[in-house]
């Protein structure tokens, strides 16, 4: 994890609250969850500050773990490229130019890895990601994303063939067969961030605020924890973005 910095503020998003961002109440919230985390059972490694870098604290977006292989990517936006300097040494593999990836892109379930083409991911670098999972035994799938920031803003996983999400989310895996047999947690469209759930240790870790999806989750069997976050839904993150699990 990375904490934000002050220039969190501009970081990049599309939410209609985008402007209202509060970089020291982000720190706040970072900080609490990085405890939530660790009161799991997790173990938190905290990279260092990156002042000068406005999206920087989302670090999945430059990781991409497939078993014990760490994928280092290419942003997207060319403005994050230097985000991924600091945890190159992370990784076995990379997503070359042209192409380009952006972690909060791919979710990886069972033996399946989806991987959104959207306007930060293009083909080439998925495509590249497609090579890499495939010569480790997976199956990959290529999903259309044409109306939100990245794949997992819409559904993300809560075990090797769990997923939970909006119709948004489904039916951009649907369209490449991508979910063919899993089991889903269906949300409403109106409770989108809570679609973007961290599931680790045991524990789903969600941004609160969304009654009626922590419900759902809880009606599941899920051990949800719910953790104020809505200064990164400002940024268009949630709790996947803020994380690289790198083990």
């Amino acid at each position: 994890m990375r904490r934000p910095g002050p220039a969190f503020k501009d970081a990049l998003s599309e939410h209609p609250l985008r402007g209202r961002i509060d970089p020291e109440r982000a720190v706040r919230q970072h900080a609490a969850f990085a405890r939530a985390l660790r009161s799991a059972g997790v173990e938190v490694v905290e990279l260092g500050p990156e002042p000068a870098l406005a999206d920087a604290t989302f670090v999945s977006d430059t990781l991409v773990r497939l078993g014990d292989l760490v994928v280092l990517t290419r942003p997207g936006a060319e403005s994050r490229r230097p985000e991924i300097g600091p945890v190159a040494h992370l990784a076995g593999a990379r997503i070359e130019a042209p192409g380009t990836l952006d972690g909060g892109d791919v979710i990886v379930y069972g033996d399946r890895v989806a991987i959104g083409l959207s306007a930060r991911t293009n083909r080439e670098g998925a495509e590249q990601l497609c090579r890499i999972a495939e010569k480790r035994g997976r199956r990959a799938f290529l999903c259309p994303v044409d109306d939100r920031l990245h794949l997992a803003s819409a559904v993300t996983v809560l075990g090797p063939e769990r997923l939970v999400g909006t119709a948004a989310g489904f039916r951009s895996l649907d369209a490449a067969g991508a979910a063919d047999g899993a089991v889903r947690l269906l949300l409403d469209d109106d409770d989108l961030p809570a679609a973007n759930v961290l599931a680790v240790a045991g524990g789903c870790f969600m941004a609160a605020g969304y009654p009626r999806a922590a419900a759902l989750l809880r009606a599941a069997g899920e051990d949800v924890v719910e953790v104020e976050l809505d200064e990164f839904t400002k940024a268009d993150g949630g709790p996947t973005c803020l994380v690289a699990v790198i083990d």
